[in-house]
Parts: C-alpha cells; structure tokens; sequence
C-alpha cells in the first residue's frame, strides 16, 4: 500500500469524481483510477460505486476512510516533528484567520515573517473564526488566528495574543449621538446592526444583553466588522465594535452594563506536533503579545 494511493482515495472520497481527484493531485485521471484498483485489490474490497457521473464510497469505503485519515495524519506528524529537528522552516504554511484580524492585526507579523523566514510559503484562508476553529479540530489546518471561543473545547489549545474591548458606536448624526450619558434602555429603543448569530462576538454582545433582547431591534446581521462600520456611520443603527475601529464617522458611548471585550488569538490542536512554520509562526505571534500580560497555555473557553 503506498502513500498516493491513500491521498488519490480520499481525494475521490470528498469529490466524489475521479477527474477532480485528478486536478487536486496534479496527475492524470489514469493514475488516479489506477492507484484506486491497486488500492481496492490491496484490501480486497471494492471502496467506491460508480453512479452516473459520481463516484460514491461503499460501505467498506466509509469504514476504511478513518483509518486512511489517520494515516496520513500519523505520517504528517512525523514529517512536521522532523523538520522541527532540523532547523530553519521552509515549505508552505497554510493558515487560518478572520477578515478582521488580518486587515487590523496580522500585516506587521507577516512583514516580519517573511523577513525571518523567506523559504516558507504562506498560505493564507481567511474564514469566520467559527469556521477556523472546526477546522483545527478536525485536523485539517495547524493553526487558527481569531476571536477566541468562548465555548470550553478540549480539543483546542488558545493562547490569547490581543484583547479587543467592545465599544457602543453610532453614526455623528444619531438622535443619541449628542448624548453624553446613555442609558441601556434608551439605547435599545433604536435598531442595531450586529454580527451574525452563531459568531463568536456576537455570543459575548448576547449576553450582556440577554436579559433585554426581547426589546433588540436587529436592522441587519454580517460577519464583517467592516461593513457593520460602514453602515453604522451612515446611520443605518448602532452596533458594538472594537475601540480600535472607532475613528471620525462614529461617536462611542460608555454605557453602564453594555462593557464587553473579546480575545483574540492563536488555535492549535492539541496532541498534535506542529511543523516548523507553524512554530516560528506562534513565536513572533508570542511577541506580539501586549506588554505586562502573559498568554499563556489555555483551554478554549
């Protein structure tokens, strides 16, 4: 059983066509079609029914398809924990992170992971942080940088890098915006403009407001912090976004109960031994740390 008849089987097993199997590996669709016959005669079972134009996995196939995982998975770790022992990362780093930080937090980090590491290939994926951090429970990425969880996941390592506080913004011409002083309750006579349910900020904006929500008058839901600014500034609602964005089109209020703040910062898999590029990834992220606090080791949640 050699190691590309494995990938050329999970490659058809997420696809479920040969052709696409083929241009994921960059062989021909002969050579996956035929690793899949050396790979059925290897454990004596056929793995995929051919329907139509898709190609489906028998239950044989669904059986064998973790252990199959699990040896690549078993071979990568052995590959990232022999480049650690040998020195200088090079290769591809692919990653995680949100639109958010990526535009407001990471620029600088790269900058000097480049400069530091230049033979590494970064790969960046931007996903909502949710996203992100399935992904790096299900092993199918080393490392995550986003809103830290504020769910308890024993399969995750985080390890906080910024902290982000929640602020109430407005547009200039809010008919609160000359205020001062605000209370919740006036506040929430006026609709607002949140992330979308499911995401992580707005779980912590939940539940500062859980005892008033039936009273919250949603006028639109994103994931993209930037558009949430945009549309507050134009006097569309009010919204809470980190102190970091508020510049000239928005006014922030201190209101007594609506304090929050959010983590941000690195998800790995535990028990997983992580390659050399993730590692000297985690280490400049490490110094990018704010000044008299210490991350740590935590457990998501």
């Amino acid at each position: 059983m050699h190691i590309s008849q494995i990938q050329a089987f999970l490659a058809v097993a997420e696809l479920e066509s040969f052709s696409l199997a083929a241009e994921r590996l960059h062989v021909t669709q002969p050579a996956v079609s035929k690793r899949i016959r050396q790979l059925e005669s290897n454990v004596r079972v056929e793995l995929f029914d051919r329907i139509g134009k898709r190609s489906i996995l028998t239950p044989d196939g669904y059986a064998f398809k973790p252990h199959a995982e699990r040896i690549l998975e078993e071979l990568q770790s052995f590959r990232n924990g022999l480049a650690q022992r040998q020195g200088t990362p090079s290769g591809s780093l692919s990653f995680a992170t949100s639109h958010h930080i990526g535009l407001h937090r990471l620029p600088q980090v790269l900058r000097r992971y480049r400069i530091h590491y230049p033979r590494v290939e970064l790969d960046l994926q931007f996903m909502d942080s949710e996203d992100a951090c399935a992904a790096i429970a299900a092993n199918e990425l080393e490392l995550a940088i986003v809103t830290l969880p504020e769910v308890d996941d024993e399969r995750l390592r985080c390890e906080t890098v910024w902290i982000d506080r929640l602020v109430v913004v407005m547009a200039r011409d809010h008919p609160l915006a000359s205020q001062l002083k605000i209370e919740a309750e006036e506040l929430l006579r006026y609709g607002a403009i949140l992330p979308s349910l499911g995401t992580f900020t707005r779980r912590i904006i939940n539940a500062l407001l859980e005892e008033r929500d039936r009273r919250l008058e949603i006028v639109l839901e994103t994931n993209y912090l930037e558009t949430i600014k945009v549309m507050v500034s134009a006097n569309l609602g009010w919204s809470m976004l980190p102190q970091s964005m508020v510049d000239a089109s928005l006014v922030s209020r201190t209101i007594d109960g609506l304090d929050a703040e959010r983590r941000l910062g690195m998800v790995t898999r535990r028990q997983r031994t992580l390659s050399a590029g993730t590692a000297a990834m985690i280490e400049l992220l490490r110094a990018s740390v704010e000044p008299g606090r210490d991350p740590g080791d935590q457990r998501c949640g």
